[in-house]
């Protein structure tokens, strides 16, 4: 009985590890789903359904419902943790995990061969655990000591493992074959994985950095929404493109229609997206134009008095 306990235990523990993981990945696609969305870089071609998609019908109805316990579920909670926290809270959390998911980053690097990366990686997690208070202050990022997007998933691609057919997991969302193995495997190296970290407390940090993370992408599935795309072809298709430029350090060869140089921006610059909560915040903007096309008669008649 022991032993079946200690089982479902750790295969419980392993779940909330790859929820934090699989949302790490996510944020990074939808950011860079929104940034193309705004910078119209999201072209028409892009929609076509050219990618190989052997399980689309069950994708499709895995997609539908975790948009389903997305719209109703965990947006809301997001929407009212981002109300009720801080900018300054919310930032501290960001910077907590991204220097939890940095070990990961720093052990894939070393992986794929990279060791001047996973040094600068490493030396960036030691900063911020020890100067930064456990990783809530981000200041290795002011030492030039950049962040970088490493998985294990990243590291089978470099080593030439195949990424085999699309998936899209309940709950976890869009995934390949690789990428789904690439979970398990960083879910090994993943700290909060640790014997040393109880069950309660893990399951507190991950319903945490779950609601966290996804209120940061409040603003990029919004964009999502409005757009005349279809939403499923959309998300397969960048999720698609952004994963081989992680194999690829940012570039896609020429076959895939995409420039060989083009890298992926920096995804500091895309948490400008973090500051709007949904679009409905643009309103404001369109308020001020209405201001400005309001102008007093009175006031015009005043200055052509003058």
């Amino acid at each position: 009985m022991r032993i079946r306990s200690a089982r479902t235990v750790q295969r419980r523990n392993n779940t909330m590890v790859l929820t934090i993981l699989t949302f790490r990945r996510l944020l990074c696609c939808l950011l860079i789903t929104a940034a193309q969305l705004l910078s119209a870089c999201a072209s028409a071609p892009q929609q076509q359904d050219v990618t190989p998609d052997p399980l689309e019908p069950v994708n499709r109805a895995i997609f539908n419902f975790n948009d389903k316990v997305d719209r109703y579920a965990l947006k809301p909670v997001a929407k009212a943790y981002r109300k009720a926290t801080p900018s300054a809270v919310r930032t501290g959390v960001n910077n907590f995990f991204g220097n939890i998911g940095d070990v990961s980053v720093a052990a894939n690097a070393l992986l794929q061969g990279k060791f001047e990366q996973a040094l600068l990686d490493s030396a960036r997690v030691a900063v911020n655990t020890v100067i930064g208070l456990g990783g809530i202050m981000d200041i290795a990022t002011s030492m030039n000591l950049e962040r970088h997007n490493e998985d294990f998933g990243q590291t089978l691609g470099v080593w030439g493992v195949p990424e085999g057919p699309y998936l899209v997991l309940p709950f976890f969302g869009p995934q390949t074959v690789r990428s789904t193995v690439g979970l398990f495997g960083d879910s090994q190296i993943e700290p909060l994985n640790s014997s040393e970290v109880s069950s309660s407390v893990r399951g507190k940090l991950v319903t945490l950095n779950v609601v966290n993370a996804r209120s940061r992408l409040l603003a990029a599935s919004s964009i999502l929404d409005t757009a005349s795309l279809d939403p499923y072809l959309f998300v397969r298709e960048n999720y698609l493109n952004w994963s081989r430029q992680q194999v690829r350090d940012g570039r896609l060869p020429a076959a895939t229609g995409q420039p060989d140089d083009r890298e992926l921006d920096d995804l500091d610059e895309l948490d400008e997206l973090d500051e709007l909560d949904e679009l409905d915040e643009l309103d404001e903007l369109n308020e001020l134009d209405e201001l400005e096309e309001l102008s007093d008669l009175e006031e015009l008649d005043e200055l052509s008095g003058g």
